[in-house]
């Protein structure tokens, strides 16, 4: 289906600009039923299925199917009047296009005719944080936002939004009306069951991207940037002496005294609020007992790169994780790079106690993750490693970063090629990106040492904005051959000889074993659950039987206790078009 998005997206979209009627012709408005059209336009139920085409019935399909999609993504009701406006403003266009903040708020009229332009743009500012915070909870992607502000060259642009949801709908509409539920007159189940089935194909893309690229926290980028800075809140103190009739020389040897007393310039690790983290005290306890001082200083150190690191290889969006390693309990923040750096001290201080691990995720990066790593695996793999780190003895993790441009497909081809190689013999896809972050300790109670303490994450590797290729991890031998494609045959399998009987049960092994593997290394069994049902009905078994079939034999079905089997098996039935 992913591939019919993209050939045909805006169809009905190019249709509803060309084909206005050209004469007034009469609205008939009947009693609502479930499954029809209460809203004609020239034509009744019975013969809309032969004249698709007119304006009411184009606009009428479009709409239905995005509140279908809206409503199998769970969105909430309050984001639905900017959702409407974004879409109005999109037209037929599925790729990035600029609105200002103040022509959403305007359209949008939530605070009525008298609303003013400042209380506009506040309001989309607050809606559209509110549905970048959503999308990312749900790992969907229906509207892109990239919001305005100023460039580094003092230009200022406005935000810039991509549809995805207009594509889904196109491609939700088309597939109705192919299906057999479109073709009896049932118009709304068949949009709702190919809602059901095309928001699955929502894309694997992050719905927030930074409109600017983010600074540079290399040393040498550091090393130009901050004194600059310094100069210039110098220059304001030096104003504000002059001012006052005070000499600036003066204060500036004091002020100069201070902080050689204050910072050892060898292991200065300043990250904008947590400048203590370079002087913990001897007697500080962090849950595997007392650090000697260099130990925390390479500790803050590596806090420190690490952070660096990510920024160097393109990730400004993370989310950020504590996690009671005892009782499993888990909190989670999605920041930007700069909330990540301000929260730094809360989550280290946690850290700190022995219980809760600190795990960030990158979200906006194309990163490949190679966990479990053995030393020979990690010396294999790290020239093309923008980092290497340590989280417990002998246990390495292998960071990789492909071109900023990868797409997330690609990305999982290249991770899968890595995995086939032949250097491999331990190594895996780790938990979705998680790293344990460098300097922190690991709460792991599996990890605690004899003596109690436990292992903290160490930084082995760095290489700064260490970008690799496809074609360079070929070239060094480190990718295995491309995974087999499917067996397609089996999503149409032969039926039997009598088209109303059924003679057997197809394989639910051999489902199992056709579906692609999850990151754990075992089969994606809402795929095979799927699968199997689809090889059911093409081979005549009844809906009824094919739901008890597949509680008989998907161990997934038998532990589920809502109505997962007969949900998979209207799936199924919206795939085959019956």
């Amino acid at each position: 289906m992913s591939a019919d998005l993209k050939v045909s997206p805006t169809s009905w979209i190019h249709q509803l600009k060309q084909q206005v009627p050209s004469t007034p012709t009469p609205i008939d408005v009947r009693p609502p039923v479930r499954g029809k059209c209460t809203v004609e336009h020239v034509t009744t139920d019975a013969k809309r299925g032969n004249n698709q085409n007119t304006l009411v019935a184009n606009i009428g399909d479009g709409t239905d199917a995005i509140n279908f999609l809206l409503v199998e993504a769970g969105c909430p009701a309050h984001l639905r009047v900017g959702i409407d406006c974004i879409v109005g403003l999109a037209g037929d266009r599925v790729e990035w296009f600029e609105a200002p903040d103040a022509t959403v708020g305007m359209r949008a009229r939530v605070g009525g005719e008298l609303m003013s332009r400042d209380a506009a743009c506040k309001w989309v500012q607050r809606w559209r944080k509110a549905l970048i915070e959503w999308q990312q909870t749900n790992n969907l992607a229906l509207i892109e936002c990239s919001p305005g502000g100023q460039a580094p060259d003092g230009t200022r642009y406005p935000s810039r939004y991509k549809v995805n949801l207009l594509a889904l709908a196109a491609a939700t509409v088309e597939e109705a009306r192919g299906s057999n539920l479109w073709k009896r007159g049932d118009l709304s189940r068949a949009l709702e069951l190919a809602a059901q089935t095309i928001i699955e194909d929502s894309p694997e893309t992050p719905a927030y991207k930074q409109r600017f690229r983010a600074p540079r926290r290399d040393d040498n980028a550091l090393l130009k940037r901050n004194p600059k800075m310094a100069k210039t809140l110098l220059g304001e103190v030096a104003r504000i002496l002059h001012k006052r009739g005070e000499d600036f020389n003066t204060w500036f040897d004091e002020f100069a005294e201070s902080i050689r007393q204050d910072v050892n310039v060898h292991t200065i690790e300043d990250k904008d609020q947590w400048t203590n983290l370079s002087t913990v005290e001897p007697e500080e306890s962090h849950g595997g007992g007392i650090l000697p001082p260099t130990e925390a200083q390479q500790a803050a150190s590596d806090v420190c790169a690490a952070v660096d690191l990510l920024s160097s290889v393109g990730a400004s969006e993370f989310l950020a994780t504590m996690k009671d390693e005892t009782t499993e309990k888990v909190t989670s923040d999605n920041v930007t790079l700069r909330e990540l750096v301000t929260k730094l001290p809360e989550y280290v201080e946690r850290n700190a106690d022995g219980i809760e691990s600190f795990i960030v995720r990158p979200k906006d990066a194309a990163l490949i993750q190679l966990d479990d790593c053995t030393s020979a695996e990690r010396d294999h793999v790290a020239p093309a490693a923008f980092m290497v780190i340590e989280t417990s003895e002998a246990n390495y993790q292998t960071w990789l970063a492909l071109p900023e441009e990868t797409s997330d497909g690609e990305r999982k081809r290249v991770r899968d090629r890595l995995l086939r190689g032949e250097w491999r013999t331990s190594a895996n896809v780790g938990a979705g990106g998680a790293l344990r972050f460098p300097g922190s300790l690991n709460c792991k109670p599996e990890r605690r040492r004899a003596d109690g303490s436990l292992p903290r994450v160490r930084l082995v590797q760095s290489a700064y904005g260490r970008f690799t290729s496809e074609a360079e991890l070929e070239a060094a031998g480190l990718l295995g051959k491309p995974a087999p494609p499917c067996d397609s045959s089996l999503f149409n399998p032969p039926r039997p000889m009598d088209k109303n009987v059924h003679c057997s049960i197809p394989s639910y092994e051999k489902c199992l074993q056709s579906v692609e593997l999850k990151r754990n290394g075992k089969p994606d069994r809402s795929k095979a659950d799927l699968l199997f049902a689809i090889t059911c009905l093409n081979w005549k078994v009844a809906f009824d039987e094919t739901v008890a079939l597949l509680k008989r034999f998907s161990a997934k079905a038998k532990s589920r206790r809502d109505n997962y089997a007969e949900h998979t098996v209207r799936l199924a039935l919206s795939k085959i078009g019956t």
